[in-house]
Parts: structure tokens; sequence; C-alpha cells
């Protein structure tokens, strides 16, 4: 048997180091994809939370619209109510009060509970008498905060907080 001799000038390894150099910089540009595509979905989630929020209010001005007699009178400003009206709206006919608690608690379980729901959503309509206008304010928990989550400032003032969408409607008489 010959033995192998190594030619004066050759080095033996080195293809292993470019080997591992090429996998660790493989690895860190996966580790950076990955990094963005957590980003991005955290930012998508963010954007669809408050399309519905967005969604939600423009919902009840619509239903405000379409019941000029109980808006003029404020009547959308009352605090939804946590259980369904007595006077089931949607198979007898309503007055106008009647009309709006039935539309303010039909808004809040959609809201609340619907499908994509905001987390932790909560709302506050208020009534300004006179200038005749809604305000509708709705927060969610966007920072993922859970237990420990408190609503942010939501007002005409101050409505650039992540979680908070704000609307303001004119009653036209």
């Amino acid at each position: 048997m010959s033995k192998l001799h190594k030619a004066p000038g050759n080095q033996s390894g080195v293809t292993m180091i470019e080997v591992l150099v090429a996998v660790l910089i493989l690895a860190i540009g996966l580790l950076g994809v990955a990094g963005l595509q957590s980003i991005s979905l955290k930012n998508t989630s963010d954007v669809f939370f408050e399309q519905q929020a967005m969604s939600a209010s423009a919902d009840l001005i619509n239903r405000i619209m379409a019941n000029q007699a109980a808006a003029s009178n404020g009547d959308y400003a009352d605090a939804p109510p946590t259980t369904a009206p007595t006077t089931d709206c949607s198979s007898t006919t309503c007055s106008s009060e009647a009309m709006a608690d039935w539309d303010l608690w039909q808004w809040s379980q959609t809201l609340t509970t619907g499908l994509g729901a905001p987390p932790s959503a909560a709302a506050n309509v208020s009534w300004d008498a006179a200038k005749g206008e809604y305000e509708v304010a709705i927060t969610w928990d966007a920072n993922g905060a859970g237990s420990s989550y408190s609503a942010p400032t939501c007002t005409s003032a101050d409505n650039t907080a992540a979680g908070c969408t704000f609307a303001v409607y004119r009653v036209m008489e």
C-alpha cells in the first residue's frame, strides 16, 4: 500500500470551517425572518381588532341614525343593558326608547362576545345635548395585558392610545 502524501501548501479543514460559518450565517438569517414574522403577526391582529372596533362604532351610529326620535333625546347614551331587555324589538313593535335599549343591548353583545370581538372590549357612549352629539369610545386590550389590563384614556382630546377608537356623530334635526 502506498501512503498518500499531501502536496505542499494544501490546507486541511478549511471546508469544514466554511460550512460552519455558512450555517451560522443561515441561522442568524432564519432567526431574523422568524422575528419579522412575529412582528407581522402582532401588527395584523392589532389592525384586525381596530377594524372590528371601527365597524362596531359605525354599527351603533347606524342604529342611532335609524331611530332619530330616541337619538334626539340622548337615549343611546344609557349604559348598555347586561341582560336582554324584556321587550324583544326584533319581533315586536317598540317605542323609540325601548328600541334604543334593544339596540344598545344587541350592539354591546356583538362588541364584547361576537366573532372577532376585540379582547376585553368596553365602550362608553356619551351624549352632549348642547351640541347634539354622541361620542362613542371603544377600548380593548391591545397589548395583551390580560388580567392586569386597564382601559386607556379614549376621548376626543386623547384618542391615540393603542386599543382605543373614538367616533362622534351629530344628530341632525
